[in-house]
């Protein structure tokens, strides 16, 4: 086979993946989302996990889920009144307000996760060993993939 074929194919290939794997990630989200028992919207989501770790500044919520400002300020207010967030003064800069998570979201977020967990794990029992294998590795590869794009944000 010819260098350039070669090229070209692989071209081709990373050209699919990287219209592909988005999608499959919205695919599964949106899946999830029809199903758990929670109403909760994805950015919705995207902000309780990000806010379980510890609490965040509005534009780094605002940042990390791609959405504006005034967007994120509308959402943490939902979130406030379902009592799954709270808006909280940084001790050491007063102006600097932070989002946390209350116990009500941290619990809400651990049914989400037990509910998407037990879907997928629903799903996934039904695999061959060896799909299960293929797709543990391309667990490992994208996890490789997403730490070298976060890299590059650094």
């Amino acid at each position: 086979m010819q260098p350039t074929i070669a090229a070209d194919r692989r071209s081709g290939q990373l050209d699919e993946l990287a219209e592909a794997l988005p999608q499959r990630v919205t695919a599964l989200g949106r899946l999830f989302l029809r199903r758990t028992t929670v109403d909760v919207t994805r950015t919705e989501v995207a902000v309780l996990s990000a806010i379980s770790a510890e609490p965040r500044r509005i534009t780094d919520l605002a940042c990390s889920a791609g959405v504006t400002q005034p967007a994120i300020t509308l959402l943490v207010n939902r979130l406030e009144e379902r009592g799954w967030a709270v808006r909280e003064h940084d001790p050491s800069d007063r102006r600097v307000v932070h989002v946390a998570l209350t116990p009500a979201g941290a619990e809400t977020f651990a049914q989400l996760q037990a509910e998407y967990k037990a879907l997928l794990h629903e799903q996934m029992a039904t695999l061959s060993d060896d799909e299960l294998q293929v797709l543990a590795r391309a667990t490992e590869v994208i996890d490789h993939l997403i730490a070298r794009l976060e890299e590059r944000e650094a």
